[in-house]
Parts: structure tokens; C-alpha cells; sequence
């Protein structure tokens, strides 16, 4: 006797990301600073609904091309949902200093220095600028600026990180050297509000792959049963 094919019965969906790539999902970089003299600046964004204990982050810093990391910040502190941590050079000016949250010698960063930030409890690099391993002479072009004598502000568009350079540097408003206005805040898109939706696979069905003609989500179900996912 043939197998009973598999039945899929969607009783409530919504377009939503894929389990792997689901939005709003983790911190990333909102702002950088690479400004005259000391005023270096590297802002963290929680884009998530829920605070973050930032002692779970690490933030490297890879100078001229190195495989190894050159430096290394571990922030501390609870941050809170739509909220940003903010850490500059301790030689910074004055106006920039007071809307810090901390000092680090890891905003010593020229243009050419690849800077990352990795989530210790899963060990994912969850965002980057620059590339690792890469010296690129004096800087990296982001969109009509570069990582050298420009401050860069995440695009509003932009809900999680990017370890994709070739995608990340478009990810960014580049603004004239020293601009300071929008640093200790952070703007970005609503992020999706997501809702379940259950299946219903037949006895003996295969592993099959599920989700919406236009493939913005997907699930993988295996053998017969119910299954209820919630993004």
C-alpha cells in the first residue's frame, strides 16, 4: 500500500519571516562615529520588545585587516526595549561625553578597523562594520560617506543586524564628520507583529516544507500530527 500523501490545513496564517530570519530579533548597531581626533562613538540598539542583559555581548574591534581581534568591550547593565547604549572615546568632546553611557578604549577605531558584536550565550555574530580579515586602505564606502570622518546612522528600515558588509553598507545614512544630534536615540520602522498559525499533516506524511506562496515564511514538519507556530 503507497503511503498517505501529505495534507497541509493552514487554519489561521499570516505572511511572516522565516523561523531563521525572523526581524527585531537581537541587538545591532545603530550609530558609529568615526570623527576628528578622539571623538570616537559606537551606539547598541535594542530593537527587541524585551530588555537585554548586555553582559551576554561581546563588541570586538579587528584593526587593519586582522583575522584576531585587536580590542575587546563587554557592556554591562540591562537595556531596555527601543532603547540604546551609547560608549565613546574618554577623550571625546564634552557634548558628546555627556550622552554617553560609558568610556572604552575599543572606540579607538580608525576607518580601516572592522568592528563586531557577537552574543555570547549562542556564539552568533550578530552584526559588523567592515571586514573581518580585510584591510581596506583607509576606510569603507557607505553610501555617499565612508567609515573614515563620517558619522553613520542605521537606515529607520534596518530591524536587526547584518554580518553581510556587502549588504550592511548600504544599511546606512551617512552625515558630515561629527555630527552628534541623534546620538542616545534611535529611530527604526514598526517592527511585524506576528501571529500563529496551526497545520495539520496526515498519518505517515514526509518531512515536507510548508509556508506561504510567496515564501515569506516557512516551517519544516515532520511525521503526522498538529503542529502550532507563533513568530
Amino acid at each position: 500500500m503507497k503511503k498517505a500523501s501529505l495534507r497541509i490545513i493552514i487554519l489561521l496564517f499570516v505572511v511572516s519571516p522565516k523561523l531563521s530570519d525572523a526581524q527585531c530579533s537581537d541587538l545591532f548597531f545603530s550609530e558609529y562615529m568615526e570623527g576628528s581626533s578622539y571623538n570616537k562613538v559606537l551606539e547598541i540598539y535594542n530593537p527587541t520588545s524585551a530588555s537585554i542583559d548586555l553582559s551576554d555581548y561581546l563588541v570586538y574591534r579587528n584593526n587593519n585587516g586582522s583575522i584576531t581581534p585587536s580590542a575587546t568591550f563587554s557592556p554591562q547593565g540591562i537595556l531596555a526595549p527601543d532603547s540604546v547604549f551609547v560608549k565613546v572615546n574618554s577623550s571625546s568632546i564634552p557634548s558628546i561625553i555627556s550622552r554617553s553611557d560609558t568610556t572604552s578604549s575599543l572606540t579607538s577605531f580608525n576607518g580601516d578597523d572592522a568592528v563586531w558584536m557577537k552574543k555570547i550565550s549562542t556564539g552568533d555574530t550578530l552584526d559588523i562594520i567592515g571586514v573581518i580579515g580585510v584591510d581596506p586602505g583607509s576606510r569603507w564606502t557607505v553610501g555617499s560617506g565612508s567609515t573614515q570622518n563620517t558619522t553613520l546612522v542605521r537606515k529607520v528600515s534596518v530591524l536587526d543586524g547584518q554580518v553581510d558588509w556587502a549588504i550592511g553598507a548600504t544599511e546606512w545614512d551617512a552625515f558630515p564628520q561629527n555630527t552628534e544630534d541623534s546620538l542616545g536615540t534611535h529611530t527604526k520602522n514598526p517592527c511585524p507583529s506576528f501571529a500563529a498559525f496551526t497545520v495539520v499533516t496526515s498519518v505517515d506524511a514526509s518531512p515536507s516544507c510548508i509556508g506561504s506562496s510567496d515564501g515569506a515564511a516557512t516551517a519544516t514538519v515532520t511525521g503526522s500530527g498538529t503542529y502550532t507556530y507563533s513568530w
